[in-house]
């Protein structure tokens, strides 16, 4: 399926950068997102997730909505209200530039409009996608990726914002050209999921939206990612010179070399904990206590288990408890990751270095690298986190003293701030 030159014109990102304008075409930033979102779903989410989706998917239908959720993800960007949006850092040649482009392919009198802001291309999207028919669940899941559900119903923006998304709220010749991409590029992205018809899109339940709009913000976060950090500058998803279109990049290489730059680590494949010898004395060296081993015995039995909730006094052991019991969790339920919160930075820099001893073995059990952040403002400043190796030279070898004990934990430089 071909795409006009119209739909072609349309950007998701711009900048500038010591004179020189770059852009990344629409089409290209969904095309990666849709790539990455597959790839996610199949290789990077656990199978405890795939499974709790397929409750109510099945395998192919899975496939097609994740693919669809990808691509259709920025569908709002090709609105009037985000394609005439000005450049960050006031870069009004760029802005010219991008503009020029879309007037020369038939989208007139931009110079003049003044546009609300109230139409941002999350939303957007999600009022676009539930006027051509798309269940209300997924358009919601649209519309929630940048972690602001809409609190109302989206297509009202239609109506009451109406140049925000066609330029004018009533010129048809003005809108047209808008209505014809937005249409236009819906489909190309219903055929690049394998759908043949809007009514064949599925509708989902809560728990199965809350994972796949968890999946849309980490396929977005990875596939708006130009580098993997700002120290190597090694290229994910880059942009390109303003004179090259998105026909001009070679969209699977692309897709390959960002995946390949962006893993780094290995997937923790957890084991069951064996109950019959002591797995307080094989991690640490020291034999359960009574409400240790009650405990390890009683989620080793369960069936279907859910959350465990330990009630004790200080020195009991709770910490290397809820070590093991994550161990067992991930086993039963397959999932492949722990989160660890504590109140203050202080007991944070404490409990850190103890799961990172307990993260070591488990590595150094399955044999690969496994990976590690410590998510407070200070992280930085934590001896041991800063001697950790990272992803980006994790294959060079050490030689301190102070890393060679935990080289089989790691730290991906690109999971900063909210990822």
């Amino acid at each position: 399926m071909a795409l006009s030159a119209q739909s072609s014109a349309l950007w998701a990102k711009k900048r500038s950068v010591d004179g020189h304008h770059l852009w990344l075409p629409l089409i290209t930033h969904l095309v990666d997102a849709q790539n990455v979102i597959n790839w996610l779903m199949n290789h990077w989410l656990a199978e405890g997730q795939r499974q709790l989706l397929c409750q109510s998917l099945s395998a192919e239908d899975l496939q097609k909505l994740v693919k669809f959720l990808g691509f259709m993800h920025d569908l709002g960007k090709a609105t009037a209200a985000f394609q005439l949006k000005p450049a960050y850092n006031g870069d009004q040649e760029l802005d010219h530039e991008l503009r020029d482009q879309l007037t020369f392919n038939g989208f007139q009198g931009l110079d003049d409009v003044a546009l609300a802001r109230k139409s941002p291309h999350a939303l957007a999207g999600e009022a676009i996608l539930e006027s051509f028919g798309v269940p209300v669940a997924i358009g919601a899941i649209i519309g929630g990726h940048h972690g602001r559900p809409a609190d109302r119903r989206p297509r009202k923006q239609l109506r009451t914002y109406t140049a925000n998304y066609w330029q004018s709220d009533q010129n048809a010749a003005l809108q047209a050209p808008w209505q014809q991409v937005q249409l236009e590029l819906f489909h190309y992205g219903l055929s690049l999921s394998g759908y043949q018809h809007v009514a064949e899109i599925p509708s989902v339940g809560q728990p199965q939206a809350v994972i796949l709009e968890g999946l849309l913000i980490m396929t977005d976060w990875l596939a708006s990612s130009e580098f993997l950090d700002d120290d190597t500058q090694m290229p994910l998803f880059p942009l390109i010179g303003v004179a090259d279109t998105w026909q001009d990049v070679d969209m699977t290489a692309r897709f390959q070399q960002a995946i390949l730059a962006w893993r780094r680590e290995d997937k923790w494949a957890p084991q069951a904990v064996k109950t019959s010898s002591d797995p307080y004395q094989a991690r640490w060296g020291f034999q359960q206590n009574s409400v240790q081993k009650v405990m390890t015995e009683a989620i080793s039995q369960t069936l279907d288990p859910g959350m465990m909730i330990v009630e004790a006094p200080m020195g009991l052991g709770k910490t290397e408890l809820a070590l093991v019991a994550t161990e067992e969790l991930a086993y039963k339920t397959q999932r492949d990751g722990l989160f660890m919160g504590l109140p203050t930075q202080a007991t944070t820099n404490a409990m850190f270095a103890r799961v990172n001893t307990w993260l070591a073995q488990l590595a150094d059990r399955q044999g690969e690298k496994l990976q590690i952040k410590l998510l407070h403002g200070k992280a930085e400043f934590n001896e041991l986190y800063r001697h950790l190796p990272r992803a980006t030279n994790v294959n060079q070898g050490h030689s301190n003293a102070e890393t060679e004990q935990v080289e089989s934990v790691m730290v991906n430089g690109w999971f900063s701030g909210k990822k």
